[in-house]
């Protein structure tokens, strides 16, 4: 039962084990995805897209290209489509990244059971998704945020990008992903959860710097 996930993780982990299954919440997350993607692309207003670039310093550029493609009529399309690559993308990277990083640990991965880890444990970020497309659509601006972001008081700097990227929805999807890991492979103690968070981590320093703007996923 896909609300297992959220009601007992340990049952939904357990009937995993047995037969590994990620279909029907692969569909959930890919929809919920393209859902947030129409919200925020129905409620985005482009002259307040490029006044927060102009605030954040952003290049004539790369404002000009923003413009340019907010013009475009297919934009919804392509926002829809470039949700649903992206999102499935970043679970397939995560899943290698996590299935790989299981031999830290002397244990052999298995990918198909690691990806319905990943996608079981996704779920939550489905809901944040859906959480944030009504935020979204009661605030009238794509301009939200679930994470730590919310006490940072600007959005210039390194501070807003690296508080956006511990989202609430994404601590707990972590934590799922850990106690998964440790339910499927067996592994006593407490080493997925160091293992999951340690990763983790390092994307959230590596990320920042690398991408300014806030996370969204």
């Amino acid at each position: 039962m896909i609300l297992d996930i959220f009601l007992s993780p340990r049952n939904y982990f357990l009937r995993l084990k047995e037969t590994p299954f990620f279909v029907i919440p692969l569909i959930i997350i890919l929809l919920f995805a393209a859902i947030q993607a129409y919200v925020a692309n129905r409620y985005t207003d482009v002259s307040q897209i490029i006044k927060r670039m102009e605030e954040r310093g952003a290049p004539p550029e790369q404002i000009e290209r923003v413009e340019e493609f907010f013009k475009k009529p297919t934009r919804l399309i392509i926002s829809l489509v470039s949700a649903l690559i992206v999102t499935f993308i970043f679970l397939l990277i995560i899943t290698l990244i996590f299935n790989f990083s299981l031999s830290l640990l002397g244990i052999e991965g298995n990918f198909k059971k690691t990806f319905a880890i990943v996608c079981g444990a996704s779920l939550v970020s489905a809901f944040g998704s859906l959480v944030r497309s009504l935020i979204i659509i009661l605030r009238r601006s794509p301009f939200v945020t679930t994470s730590l972001a919310l006490i940072s008081p600007k959005e210039k700097g390194l501070l807003f990008p690296f508080l956006s990227r511990f989202d609430f929805f994404i601590i707990w999807q972590m934590i799922l992903v850990a106690f998964g890991l440790k339910i499927v492979f067996d592994i006593k103690g407490n080493k997925t959860y160091y293992l999951v968070f340690g990763i983790w981590l390092c994307w959230i320093v590596i990320s920042t710097f690398l991408f300014r703007g806030p996370q969204r996923f």
